[in-house]
């Protein structure tokens, strides 16, 4: 997840008495994919490095290896998404052209301020959890996988049938979801949503 602005980004506004600007989510979605991207490649080439060592267990590191090459694959395939889409507003004003890969008519109007996802989106997610018995986190993967299967606009004018991981992080991250590498119960270790973020985002308390 990409942090920003930091202390001092926040220490500098405040001194030169100037006023936030605020921030577009597509253009946060884009840091986030491609730092997803670069995480991949380290941990790819980690893994190649491991396997030319590990000698007779060379061949469970390269299952491995070829995993973290598709894990790098699909990252690099969210961050040409984002880079090819159009971003609806500069500087806070919506441009006059249809929304590239938003799912609509050519001459349908789409372009505005990017909508709040709506509360079924969450409530999605959380049979999604429920569907796969509640762990404490779902990879972002596994969880398009299940949300894609629905039917009607999951927000932002994308049906659920169209969601990828780039697009729900852009919906999800008003509530303040975003994925995180995260071990699962299975034992892969996976950009993901954790139930906790999650049920914090619909309102539920967790530490009761």
């Amino acid at each position: 997840m990409t942090t920003y602005p930091s202390f001092l980004d926040n220490f500098t506004t405040t001194l030169m008495g100037t006023k936030p600007k605020e921030s577009n989510l597509h253009h946060w979605a884009i840091l986030d994919a491609f730092t997803d991207v670069q995480d991949a490649e380290q941990r790819l080439r980690s893994a190649l490095t491991a396997a030319s060592q590990a000698g007779s267990a060379a061949a469970e590191k390269l299952d491995e290896c070829l995993e973290l090459l598709l894990d790098r694959l699909a990252a690099g395939a969210d961050l040409s998404m984002l880079l090819s889409t159009a971003c609806c507003s500069v500087a806070g004003a919506p441009v006059d052209k249809p929304c590239a890969l938003s799912g609509l008519e050519q001459d349908e109007p789409c372009c505005q301020e990017p909508e709040e996802p709506a509360a079924c989106l969450l409530d999605a997610c959380s049979n999604a959890f429920a569907e796969l018995g509640n762990p404490h986190a779902v990879a972002s993967a596994d969880l398009v996988d299940i949300l894609q299967h629905l039917p009607g606009v999951a927000g932002n004018h994308w049906r659920y049938s169209d969601l990828t991981q780039a697009r729900l992080a852009q919906l999800l991250a008003p509530h303040g979801m975003r994925t995180r590498d995260i071990t699962l119960p299975d034992g892969r270790r996976r950009k993901s949503y954790s139930r906790e973020t999650l049920l914090t985002a619909m309102g539920v308390c967790t530490s009761c």
